[in-house]
């Protein structure tokens, strides 16, 4: 057999997979992959329990006889012994990966225009996100999330121009206006929870009880309030800066949909008077954290709380604007903001770019299947050579 070829080709595939961004992966089906992984990890326990608790037939501790050294198995002996057991291990491991069906999205230039309902995605990091929503033992700012990316489902293929921006402190622009559905979920996706300055426990939890993860909080000193003024004027100016869809002077109708739990430092009125200049609507997915849980005389009460305070005064002021806000504990409400953004005039804009998935499946049943190949007879030749014998 003329080995170079498949040297070479074990080569190239090693090098496609080293060279694969590993953060940048997703998977299709990771659930199957999660539950095999189990059912192997417990048969691999259980052989190992089995080997260390049953003594073989043929061994016998006091037979009278003395194995010479050099009949012995060294280390290195035991190295090449055990060397096919981990190849098969390895090609185990990259199988269970492949079959979650991993693959990449990549970006490719088109030509043309379409018909687009403009949208800017304001979503609140503030610290009062990373706080529990009450009876859920998640955080508002998950929560948010789930409602945003099921809001998300709802409009795709609905070819909405949308640029995603957070705000704390201070507004940050994640990305610019996309077209494309399946990159733009994945910017919303992997966008952080909270912005804050300290990670600080909700009044009367335990200090140590945090409800959001640590990879999904970005610290930077300056952060921690809900400054939505400050947010809504770099709205107001990113969509002055927007030639796409004001090309050719008409004022088109837009809208910014804000996804916040509405605890606001300030009510926004002058901004939301230059939106209504610029013909832009709020809506905003209300993160409705207000105790829900019922006790005492208040089980006979209303499910849903009313929001109190400056929240109350924010969604006064985004209804006098001609907008409407949409509580996430209404379980119709991410329907009924899809047909307000839905009737929204569309405005004709250039396709610039989409997302393309890439499978990359291949890679890694290729490197499984060719460790196999190289596995298997090693395993056969190293039972030979090293292998114990009655």
């Amino acid at each position: 057999m003329d080995w170079t070829p498949f040297s070479d080709f074990l080569r190239t595939r090693a090098q496609e997979l080293v060279g694969t961004d590993l953060n940048q992966i997703r998977y299709t089906d990771i659930g199957m992959t999660y539950w095999l992984s189990i059912a192997v990890t417990l048969v691999a326990v259980l052989t190992l329990v089995r080997l260390w608790l049953i003594t073989p037939r043929h061994r016998r501790e006091h037979s009278g006889h003395v194995i010479e050294r050099r009949f012995q198995r060294g280390s290195w002996g035991r190295a090449f012994y055990n060397l096919p057991k981990l190849l098969l291990g390895l090609a185990l491991a990259v199988l269970l990966v492949a079959m979650a069906d991993p693959y990449l999205t990549a970006t490719e230039e088109v030509a043309g225009d379409m018909e687009s309902r403009v949208r800017i995605d304001l979503v609140d990091t503030s610290l009062s996100m990373a706080w529990e929503f009450p009876g859920s033992g998640k955080s508002r700012a998950q929560v948010a999330r789930e409602a945003h990316l099921a809001f998300l489902e709802m409009r795709r293929d609905k070819n909405d121009r949308v640029a995603l921006w957070l705000f704390s402190s201070f507004p940050y622009m994640v990305d610019d206006f996309v077209i494309d559905d399946e990159l733009y979920y994945f910017q919303v996706m992997d966008a952080p929870y909270a912005i804050v300055r300290i990670l600080a426990a909700q009044s009367g939890t335990p200090t140590d009880r945090m409800f959001v993860p640590r990879d999904k909080v970005r610290i930077i000193d300056s952060e921690g309030n809900t400054n939505i003024i400050r947010a809504l004027q770099s709205v107001v100016k990113h969509f002055d800066r927007d030639v796409a869809s004001v090309a050719d002077g008409a004022n088109p109708h837009r809208a910014v949909l804000i996804v916040t739990d509405a605890d606001v430092d300030e009510i926004p009125e002058a901004e939301f008077v230059e939106l209504n200049k610029r013909n832009i609507v709020p809506y905003m997915i209300f993160i409705n954290a207000a105790d829900r849980r019922p006790t005492g005389a208040a089980t006979r009460a209303s499910a849903v709380s009313a929001p109190v305070g400056n929240t109350q005064a924010l969604i006064e002021t985004i209804r006098e604007f001609g907008g409407d806000y949409f509580d996430v504990t209404d379980g119709d409400s991410l329907a009924r903001a899809y047909e307000a953004i839905d009737e929204a005039e569309t405005v004709r804009v250039e396709l610039s770019h989409r997302a393309v998935k890439v499978p990359i499946y291949s890679r890694f049943l290729l490197i499984s299947m060719a460790l196999l190949v190289v596995g298997i007879p090693a395993g056969f030749v190293a039972e030979l050579m090293w292998g114990t014998h009655p």
